[in-house]
């Protein structure tokens, strides 16, 4: 890295390490702006209130190397913990983040971290064992790499994108871990206990293609009825979810089913392309780009030549 107050990591050595901590960096700092901005909070902190830690500005190579080396103890707060954000006054509120770097999934159910990757092979990610994973039931953590900071806010609704992606090849993501303030163990194992580590070389998740198919969180004021431009939003958002989550094999199938039905609602053809093809390409691959553009041009346009 450019700053001298980053340290490099060195996957070996830091396997070595007892308590490691990610390193800080100054006000002066002249990381790149790619770099990702992590909260390091240690172990003697966390009952800390509020609770407070040192910021780091890291890359991504850096942090997969961190998270590949864990620390050996008996118990899993011994190496401290991180949250991929920048906080006000580095104090660990959802008040004060300002911007999540990264997306954390935890997975309970089907959480062989060499499946989970592959899974999610498209993606660049991080995935590795927990502490309280065994052969016979194994759990990891994924960090999903972003095309661009989130607030919390996004982070929830992105979040519940990812976890239905997941949920259809049977990886089962843990709903609670789901706020962009939380914080995350760093690898921690048991001596003789079971750990496993691997990244993925894909691209970073397309945010603003999820957010367009994630739903708002429904306001706390009682629900007046939809207009009938509101009732066409809400049924193009609920096409678009029920595109992202096809499963292989289904996915051009669902696409013209859900073109093919939200074309009978009072909305361009423009918008319904722009709604459904993103939605089309987080399940299939940008490779499936004009397969998708035709096939809801294809769908809309036969149902709107129907009598």
């Amino acid at each position: 890295m450019s700053c001298a107050e980053c340290i490099a990591f060195d996957a070996a050595e830091r396997a070595a390490i007892e308590g490691r901590e990610l390193p800080t960096h100054g006000p002066t700092c002249a990381c790149p702006d790619d770099d990702l901005d992590v909260l390091y909070v240690r172990a003697e902190r966390f009952r800390r209130r509020p609770q407070s830690g040192a910021p780091c500005r890291v890359s991504w190579e850096q942090l997969a190397a961190y998270l590949a080396a864990p620390t050996v103890a008996a118990s899993k707060d011994a190496a401290g913990a991180w949250s991929p954000a920048r906080y006000r006054n580095n104090e660990r509120l959802r008040a004060n983040l300002m911007r999540a770097s990264a997306l954390v999934v935890d997975v309970d159910e089907g959480g062989d971290v060499e499946r989970v990757a592959s899974a999610l092979g498209r993606y660049r990610c991080i995935v590795h064992s927990t502490f309280s994973t065994t052969r016979s039931a194994p759990r990891c953590r994924v960090v999903l790499a972003l095309s661009s900071p989130l607030s919390a806010d996004d982070y929830t609704r992105v979040h519940a994108v990812v976890r239905a992606h997941l949920q259809v090849a049977g990886i089962i993501a843990d709903e609670a871990a789901k706020d962009a303030s939380r914080l995350s163990f760093s690898p921690v194992v048991r001596h003789g206990g079971v750990f496993d580590f691997r990244t993925t070389n894909g691209i970073a998740l397309d945010v603003d293609a999820v957010l367009l198919m994630a739903p708002l969180r429904p306001s706390s004021a009682k629900r007046q009825p939809l207009s009938s431009t509101a009732y066409a939003r809400a049924a193009l958002d609920h096409a678009a979810l029920t595109v992202a989550r096809a499963k292989p094999g289904t996915r051009h199938a669902t696409l013209v089913r859900e073109a093919f039905s939200v074309a009978r609602l009072t909305i361009s053809e423009h918008e319904i392309e722009q709604t459904l093809l993103p939605a089309f390409i987080v399940a299939a691959g940008e490779a499936a780009r004009d397969e998708g553009v035709r096939t809801i041009r294809d769908a809309v346009r036969a149902r709107r030549s129907r009598p």
